[in-house]
Parts: C-alpha cells; structure tokens; sequence
C-alpha cells in the first residue's frame, strides 16, 4: 500500500463531486416534492411547462455550481506540529474544525448505495469533548480511507499512551490496512438464516402498530366508502365478514415488517477479531464499519429473550464514550450471536474474567409498589363505571380485571425476582428483565461518579437509589437498603479515588 502523505492539505476523491451533487439534489427533491407532485399530475399548458423546464435546469446548474464550490472547500490534513486533524469546509462562510489527537475515540467506515456505486467510503472521525461529535469526510477510495484511520488511530493512541504512568503504548494498527492485511485470530459472520430467525422471534407488534396507525389514519382522513364505514362501526359484522382473517394477516405482515427491517440493518453482519481490535462490519442500505477497541468499550450489555436464548440468539450492545445525552446515538449492536461468540467478545474486552462475589437485591417494597402502582387504572375505570354503570356489563369486567390482575402480579414479581446487583473486585454485573433478559457489565475503573438519592419515604424506610455514571451510560438500581450496600458504596468511592487506568 502507497504510504500516503497526509501533512498536506488534500481533497476527497474526484468521483465524490457526484455524490456531493447527488446528495444536493435529493434535499431539494425532499424540501419540494409538493411542488413535483402538483406539476407531475396537473394538466399543463406549454408555456408553463417551458417555464417549469427552464426553472429545473436553473435549479440543477445552482446545485452544480455549489456542489463544485463545496467539493474545492472540503479540504483535511494532519497537523504534526499541533498533534491535531485539520478539517475545513464550507461554501459562502469557511469552518475550520481542529481535532486534538488525544479526543479522537473511533475512526468509522461508512457506505451508502450511491458510494458502494461510485467505490468510495465515508470515514468519520468519532471525538470526545470537542466542538463536533464527530467529522465525516464522505468520499475517498478504500485505500486511502484505510490508511488515513490507521495513522488517526495511531496518533491518538500515541498521545494517550503518553499520559498512562506505565508508557505502554498499544499497537497502532486500528484499522487492518486494504493490502497485507493480516488474518482474524477468529471471525465470525451471522446468515441470512439467523437474522429473518431474529425478526422472527423480535418485538413484531411494532410492525403491526405501524400499520394500523397507517390503516386508521387513511380512514380518518378519506373515510373509504359508506359501506366500509358501517361494517368498521358495527364489530359483530366485521367479524363475521372476515375481522379475524385481518386480525392473521395484520400479525404476518408486521412480523414481515420486522424480519424485513432486521434483514436491511443487519445485512452482512461480520466480526473480525485482529489482535487489538474487533471489527464489526454490517447493512444493506448504509453499510458500517466499526472498529472496537477493548480500551474505548465503556459498558457492555447481553440481551435475549426466551425464545431467542432456545435458538442460541443473543444480542450485545457496546457504549463506547460519549458527552451526549443520548447515549444510543454511540452504541453498536450486534444481534444473533450463539454464547461462544458472545463468550469470545466478553473475553476480549475484558480478559481479566468476569466472576461475582455476591449479588444484591432490591427491597420487597420495590414488588409492594410496582402493584400498587399496576393498580391505578383499575381504581380509575372503577371511578368511572360509578357515574356509567350502564357502560358495561359487570361480569365481563370482573373477569377482565381479574386476568389482568393476576398477570400484572406475576410480571411484577419476575420483574422483582430478575432484578440484581452483582458485584466483583472488577465489575458491577446487572440483572434485570422478564421478557428481554439483560446483564449489564461495567467495570469499575471506568466509573466516574456514584449517586446515592433518598425521596421522603425512602428515607423513612432506610432505602436508596443508586447511579452509577460512566462515559458510556447510566446503570440504575433501584430501592436498595443503604445499610446493606454502605460498604459497598465506600469500596466504590475508594476505587474511583485511587484507581491509576485511563476510563478511555
């Protein structure tokens, strides 16, 4: 591979002037589809359709001319004099964006289906801190994407490696290079055939919910036909003229919805495990490439489901550091992995072993509240069955209410029983879930700050609330006695106050 030279100022690839341009013309597209819509389907005459002609073109010369002008702008380099990557851009105004070596935490591919096309790669540029989350340059070729990553994620790690006592410096090679690249220690790719299984087995109800919502807004808007209107207002007929049929069909076709969108999203997914890194590469529609290292991984979590954890399907879902609020926006996950594959991942990020002293429960008074609370809407449609008794029959209600009542109790006694705190030397271990099983690791270096909150009636009762912050999200737990976990609390605070390993 050609050693590239990024000390100069340089450009994106030449084929990136279209996608500039392409990219230009679907926001117009999308800001003025009324308008296309209105000349599309109106009857014009050709003086109109003249002066529409010649206002397309205007428009499409404009969007030339800007997308020629930004692609000139666009400029980036790597300043060694200043440890910083230098990005400028802009058309009428010029920004200069100056990333720090030291707040760069991810160097990313990414691929649409017009730069899958045109063979070139977006790269963005992840920060911590700085005056932009993150940086995309959206078009060089594979190559040059690659080792532009390489010496990104090279530097930082240098400049970090400074501030650590030991000086140890990790091996730089984030990204395995386009040429010579070396072999995975182990890789492992998810089949078409486990991914419509994961849509099979996820939450379709979504999927159904989106129709329906599509279904009853058509009818409020266009009310359909008198006739139609009748049988949706008289339910014993729409289920005799075929209501459970619709009732089937909705069912299959949100589970299409799901095993659909899962297929689009994870399309291809593929690990590969180098030597200091985990790359993760999926999508159909906008492919990704993310490259995880075991010293950017700030919280971990496992999920499944009963039915998934049968067919040997987990999730895992990785926070890496992040200042915003929304901590999604910087979590990757990874469906449809069997336990020997989640197993390697932990082993990974965390090769000192995960083993749990002990575990923690919440009070009983979490399960007393949680029925308490399970119990309102009954108390409020009571209310209201007073002053309409001639809603209802009372039969039927009771019987609705008596299932409900037991299975609110159920879930919120599992809920009760799943909820756990386990705690280590290294890590704290969550439990929680009845449906969607989740652990939750988060070790205990990387926490940043411990909350401890006691509403009037906690206190009362000598109960908490306890937060623990990190980079990478929040782990909660709730209704605990303070007494039971004081020791806990002052092994943690110790922690956070002597530890010498970098959080990130």
């Amino acid at each position: 591979m050609p050693d590239h030279n990024f000390s100069e100022p340089q450009r994106q690839s030449g084929v990136g002037l279209v996608l500039i341009f392409a990219t230009s013309l679907y926001h117009i597209a999308r800001n003025l589809w009324v308008i296309i819509i209105y000349f599309a389907f109106k009857d014009l005459d050709q003086r109109t359709v003249f002066m529409a002609g010649g206002a397309i073109l205007l428009v499409l010369l404009l969007s030339l001319g800007y997308s020629i002008l930004y692609f000139l702008n666009f400029k980036f380099h790597i300043d060694e004099k200043n440890e910083e990557f230098v990005l400028q851009k802009g058309v009428f105004s010029t920004d200069v964006i100056n990333i720090p070596f030291e707040k760069i935490q991810q160097v990313n591919f990414r691929r649409n289906i017009l730069q899958r096309i045109i063979g070139v790669y977006s790269v963005v540029v992840e920060t911590a801190g700085s005056q932009e989350k993150e940086v995309e340059i959206k078009a060089l070729s594979g190559e040059k994407a690659n080792a532009l990553a390489e010496k990104l994620m090279a530097r930082a790690e240098e400049e970090r490696a400074e501030k650590v006592e030991d000086n140890q410096v990790e091996a730089a090679a984030a990204i395995p290079p386009a040429t010579g690249k070396p072999l995975p220690q182990w890789e492992h790719k998810v089949s078409m055939f486990t991914l419509v299984k994961l849509g099979l087995t996820s939450n379709y109800l979504r999927g159904v919910g989106i129709i329906m919502a599509f279904y009853f807004t058509l009818r409020e808007q266009f009310m359909f036909n008198e006739e139609l209107s009748a049988q949706l207002q008289e339910p014993e007929a729409y289920l005799t003229q075929g209501g459970y049929a619709f009732i089937i069909f909705l069912l299959l076709v949100g589970m299409l919805l799901t095993v659909g969108e899962t297929l689009i999203k994870y399309f291809g997914l593929n690990l590969q495990k180098y030597k200091d890194t985990l790359q993760v590469e999926m999508g159909l529609r906008n492919n990704t490439r993310v490259n995880l290292r075991a010293s950017r991984i700030q919280l971990l979590q496992v999920l499944t489901n009963p039915i998934q954890k049968k067919m040997d399907l987990y999730q895992v879902n990785i926070s890496l550091a992040s200042s915003e609020d929304d901590l999604d926006k910087n979590q990757v996950k990874i469906v449809g992995l069997p336990p020997g594959v989640v197993k390697q991942v932990k082993d990974y990020f965390y090769e000192s072993g995960i083993e749990e002293n002990f575990r923690i429960s919440p009070s009983k008074f979490l399960l007393f509240r949680k029925i308490s609370r399970g119990l309102i809407p009954l108390a409020v449609i009571s209310v209201f069955l007073i002053f309409y008794p001639q809603v209802m029959f009372l039969s039927w209600i009771l019987g609705v209410a008596s299932v409900y009542v037991v299975l609110m109790v159920v879930y919120n006694y599992f809920h009760y029983k799943k909820l756990q705190l386990g705690i280590s030397k290294e890590f704290l271990i969550r439990h929680s879930g009845v449906w969607v099983q989740k652990e939750e690791y988060l070790e205990i270096f990387r926490l940043q700050a411990v909350s401890v909150s006691q509403p009037l009636w906690y206190k009362r009762r000598g109960l908490c609330k306890l937060t623990f912050h990190s980079a990478g999200g929040d782990v909660n737990f709730p209704m605990v006695s303070k007494a039971k976990v004081q020791p806990v609390l002052n092994y943690l605070l110790y922690k956070i106050e002597v530890t010498e390993r970098a959080w990130m």
